[in-house]
């Protein structure tokens, strides 16, 4: 189970590496959310990774993705080429114990509290999402999930875990056309008939 949502989660990031969405020049278009509360462990997205830095050492792993341990929570970042925070993500080990109806109903309400209503729920699975209609370079209009949380309760051999992932894809595309403006007008201007 635990290997199918890490399979659908890849696809979607794969997904997202090949979207030719375009934000505008704007600035960053995350004022809708798809949960109440934008960080997990008051790691935001959108907070500079410069930020995290001075709470707890990040360590990079490779291309846009860093790591950091904080009481004894494990936090994984995406990371945009401006050094923002595009994902989040936290694993926290809950030790070896028989996950029963009081604990799942705990851990629903206090997600609910922090995250607001899930927009889809299992037993041990929670999820959250922002669908919004997105422009690609095409020039075509289409909807495109931007936003998305997932909670869930993982029970495995190193006991029971809580795994939580924060993802927006719009503070990674205002960063990427942040860049690309200069460039892009530069080309423009050089064009000559």
């Amino acid at each position: 189970m635990r290997a199918h949502r890490v399979a659908i989660i890849l696809a979607m990031l794969a997904a997202s590496a090949t979207t030719s969405a375009q934000t505008s020049d704007k600035a960053d278009q995350s004022q809708r959310s798809a949960t109440v509360a934008r960080d997990i462990g008051g790691f935001a997205l959108g907070m500079p990774i410069a930020d995290v830095n001075k709470i707890v050492p990040v360590e990079q792993l490779g291309n846009d993705n860093f790591q950091a341990v904080r009481d004894g929570i494990t936090y994984d970042f995406g990371v945009t080429p401006l050094g923002r925070i595009y994902r989040v993500a936290s694993s926290q080990n809950l030790g070896r114990f028989q996950v029963d109806e009081r604990f799942l109903k705990s851990v629903a309400a206090r997600l609910t509290a922090k995250y607001g209503p899930p927009t889809q729920r299992s037993t041990e699975t929670f999820g959250w999402s922002l669908t919004e209609p997105v422009k690609h370079a095409s020039g075509q209009t289409l909807p495109f999930t931007t936003m998305w949380a997932s909670a869930y309760v993982s029970k495995g051999s190193d006991g029971v875990s809580l795994e939580i992932k924060l993802l927006d894809f719009r503070v990674l595309w205002a960063d990427e056309a942040k860049l690309n403006r200069g460039p892009r007008e530069q080309a423009v201007d050089a064009v000559k008939f």
